[in-house]
């Protein structure tokens, strides 16, 4: 399918390449000299083939410069979820469409969007190349960074602006995302009950059988509009013309409304089940990014409970990833999606899954953090 898109993409109309092009550099007069199209990444779990960047040279009156412009393609589903579901095809598409971003507080920000067209295929959107601006791997400065940003970002929600309602907005994201995995299976899968000690599947089996509560405690917690994915590969540091830093985040296709705190998830939970942090060195990050959020929040003038917010998070992680754990090893450990685990993550099998086991003690640590907190602040 990638070498069809590809051929597709090399013959694209040249028409609404200019139309794109011309709103990237503000002139109406731009002409396109040359192109050239390329995948932009192929590290994209859920749409691998999706992302590509147009770049080339062109002229207007002020004379002749290079420009880039970056294409997504979403796929359309076959049998479509509700809306409001987290796995719904077209989110990004109506996100980009709807000028919601215009709507949205600072800091945190969102590409220009150029340009949409529906497809019989699914959705094309245009939109602005953000080009990275710090060094790989993540420090803990950056993430000290990124989690202040999200924690102002968050905290306009709680103070002076109002929370949106809009029906495509994704909630209770944990619901659809834990529906895929067969929990009666999981832990048949040989590296899962081989290498898993059962101490810690017992303290899985816990958590799975309380997962409702989790749930309805999660959905009790003051409530924000967040983007849920916006660890290392859908963050990008830069810096604005005033010289300062600021935070551009892509990819908005499980933004939605979920309780406060649970932004941090992907941070922390997500860079090491993507191994962009050292699973086994959870603590640190974890003490990092949560004081930095709360100093957002603070910034913000929002100095609520910090408990609710270290429910929101801890709570919110423990479902997420600790539910999902040994139904994310199953795949993604499993010998026939090695070529794929070895383009994502640069291992596979074994080897990955002793990387990503330290996450399930992790995720069971923030469980028991939040029973007690579910019960300091009488949830329970």
């Amino acid at each position: 399918m990638a070498d069809d898109l590809f051929e597709k993409l090399k013959n694209i109309d040249k028409a609404i390449l200019t139309h794109v092009v011309r709103k990237e550099q503000d002139s109406q007069s731009f002409e396109l000299d040359e192109w050239s199209v390329h995948r932009l990444s192929d590290k994209g779990v859920m749409n691998p083939n999706g992302l590509w960047l147009f770049s080339g040279q062109g002229h207007d009156h002020q004379g002749s410069r290079q420009w880039s412009v970056v294409l997504k393609i979403l796929f359309r589903q076959k049998d479509e979820p509700l809306l409001d579901d987290v796995w719904h095809w077209k989110r990004e598409f109506i996100f980009a469409q709807s000028g919601f971003i215009k709507t949205m507080p600072g800091p945190v920000k969102a590409p220009s969007f150029y340009h949409t067209e529906e497809t019989p295929d699914g959705a094309w959107i245009w939109m602005k190349h953000i080009v990275n601006s710090h060094a790989d791997p993540w420090s803990l400065e950056n993430y000290s960074f990124t989690a202040r940003q999200l924690g102002q970002w968050n905290g306009a929600y709680l103070t002076n602006t109002p929370v949106p309602n809009a029906p495509w907005l994704a909630r209770k994201h944990y619901r659809s995302w834990l529906s895929w995995m067969n929990h009666d299976e999981v832990w048949k899968f040989p590296l899962n009950e081989r290498l898993v000690s059962e101490n810690t599947k017992t303290r899985f089996e816990h958590l799975w059988d309380e997962r409702e509560i989790f749930y309805t405690v999660l959905e009790s917690l003051p409530q924000v509009f967040s983007h849920f994915d916006s660890g290392p590969r859908n963050t990008f540091i830069q810096m604005n013309q005033s010289g300062q830093k600021e935070l551009i985040v892509i990819d908005w296709a499980d933004c939605g409304l979920g309780p406060v705190g649970a932004e941090l998830n992907e941070l922390v939970g997500g860079s090491a089940m993507l191994l962009e942090w050292p699973s086994s060195n959870l603590a640190e990050l974890d003490a990092i990014v949560f004081q930095s959020y709360m100093e957002g929040l603070h910034e913000t003038g929002w100095f609520g409970n910090p408990d609710l917010v270290r429910l929101g998070f801890v709570g919110w992680l423990a479902v997420w990833f600790g539910c999902i754990f040994p139904g994310w090893t199953t795949w993604w450990c499993a010998s026939e999606n090695r070529s794929f685990a070895l383009q994502i993550c640069g291992m596979a099998e074994e080897e990955l899954f002793w990387k990503l086991l330290p996450v399930l003690d992790y995720s069971m640590d923030c469980a028991d953090e939040a029973r007690v907190l579910m019960k300091k602040l009488s949830f329970v």
